[in-house]
């Protein structure tokens, strides 16, 4: 027994019916949808464009983010002293570590950014270097400052007397 619900297609003609469109079906729709498919093609140029000013954008925020971080370490260095303690040798290290670590992952923090132009990242990249090499600058600053850098001959000969401090100035 056939539900009364079932459509048997083999009793439907095989002729061409018109039938009528149905409620809210206008004609013209199906036209301007493939003349906004040809117009969307056509901006598809433009918007890479617009892509790739942004991720230019981007790279550059990326290229910047060193400087941010640049007063936090000059004020930690202050912070620990110049003594030779465990806490003032961890942030020095932190100085040399973490800049060494991020320029060695360069390509692959700007990997991101590629565009077909390649040449458009080199100022970025550039800039994250030297803020890198400015982080590690800090690094060599605190170093000194500790006494650790060898900056007299004495530090390199071991038959010279190392100067003598004929006076302290508490400061």
């Amino acid at each position: 027994m056939a539900s009364k619900w079932a459509v048997d297609f083999a009793s439907i003609p095989k002729s061409k019916t018109t039938l009528a469109n149905p409620i809210g079906f206008e004609s013209g729709v199906l036209q301007n949808a493939k003349a906004n498919a040809k117009a969307s093609r056509s901006t598809s140029a433009q918007d890479e464009r617009n892509d790739a000013a942004i991720k230019i954008k981007r790279a550059w925020d990326v290229a910047y983010s060193p400087a941010k971080s640049i007063p936090m370490n000059a004020i930690m260095i202050y912070m620990s002293g110049n003594g030779v303690q465990i806490f003032s040798v961890m942030i020095t290290g932190m100085l040399f570590f973490q800049p060494i670590k991020a320029i060695m992952s360069l390509n692959q923090t700007f990997s991101r950014f590629e565009t077909k132009d390649s040449t458009e990242l080199l100022m970025p990249k550039f800039v994250f270097l030297f803020l890198q090499l400015v982080v590690m600058m800090l690094g060599v600053y605190k170093v000194n400052a500790m006494g650790l850098l060898p900056t007299t001959t004495s530090d390199w000969l071991a038959f010279l007397e190392p100067k003598k401090v004929l006076e302290y100035a508490a400061v």
